[in-house]
């Protein structure tokens, strides 16, 4: 069975290097002239990231025609509990974490943007909770109870509430390389770090340039204007 590794963060594109991006993903299924059908298993450790795109990530894993087998081997937290759900059969190595809680995001404005916001924040909450369902039989008000009390399980508890299939057997953690272990602060610290550095990312840069010397004005995208404004993800 064909081997695929997902490790980092999850992004629209790449930014500081340790991203996995949706097109990279549909690269690393359907290979080089996209004609791959064979089943694969797919080892997961990522700390979240994008919620667009990890549901993309999801979508193409969902629409590959071979058999998924997926692999939790360190941590799925955040936007990346969205991409495990894609597995046709999913498993979690025993001292891995896997971690939901509320969507979150960056904005400014006034009032109206604010309750727009809010609207929003829900709305993606919802999508979230449909994807869980489609694997896990706790039901959605449990679900949505734990994602706003920020739920991390190992992978006894995941597999009790219905997030995984089972625990992976020792023939999958070898698959899996080196089992990794990581300890909750470590983890929690290292889901925050995509959020605080891409928000940093995404703000004007000082110019030091002599007050003297002419300045072309700063050219901003609508896009990256949208971003400035309202940057979605898991939060973290």
């Amino acid at each position: 069975m064909r081997e695929i590794r997902l490790d980092g963060y999850i992004d629209e594109e790449v930014w500081f290097g340790d991203e996995f991006t949706p097109q990279m993903v549909r690269d690393a299924l359907y290979g080089e002239k996209g004609d791959l059908q064979d089943d694969v298993h797919i080892t997961l450790n990522s700390y979240g990231g994008s919620v667009n795109a990890a549901t993309k990530i999801h979508d193409e894993i969902r629409g590959y025609p071979g058999q998924v087998r997926m692999t939790i081997s360190g941590t799925a937290a955040s936007a990346a509990t969205m991409v495990a759900m894609a597995a046709d059969e999913l498993n979690m190595t025993p001292g891995s974490m896997f971690m939901i809680h509320d969507p979150s995001m960056w904005s400014v404005g006034n009032v109206r943007d604010m309750e727009d916001a809010i609207r929003m924040l829900n709305a993606h909450k919802d999508a979230i909770l449909n994807t869980y369902e489609t694997r896990c039989k706790t039901s959605r008000e449990t679900v949505a109870q734990m994602m706003a009390d920020e739920t991390w399980m190992d992978s006894k508890t995941a597999l009790e509430y219905g997030f995984v299939d089972a625990v992976a057997s020792k023939k999958d953690a070898q698959n899996s390389a080196k089992e990794r272990v990581y300890d909750k602060k470590e983890a929690e610290k290292r889901v925050r770090a995509w959020y605080e550095r891409k928000h940093a990312a995404m703000q004007p840069k000082a110019r030091d340039e002599p007050k003297e010397q002419a300045q072309e004005p700063e050219k901003v995208s609508a896009r990256e204007r949208k971003i400035r404004l309202q940057m979605m993800k898991l939060k973290g």
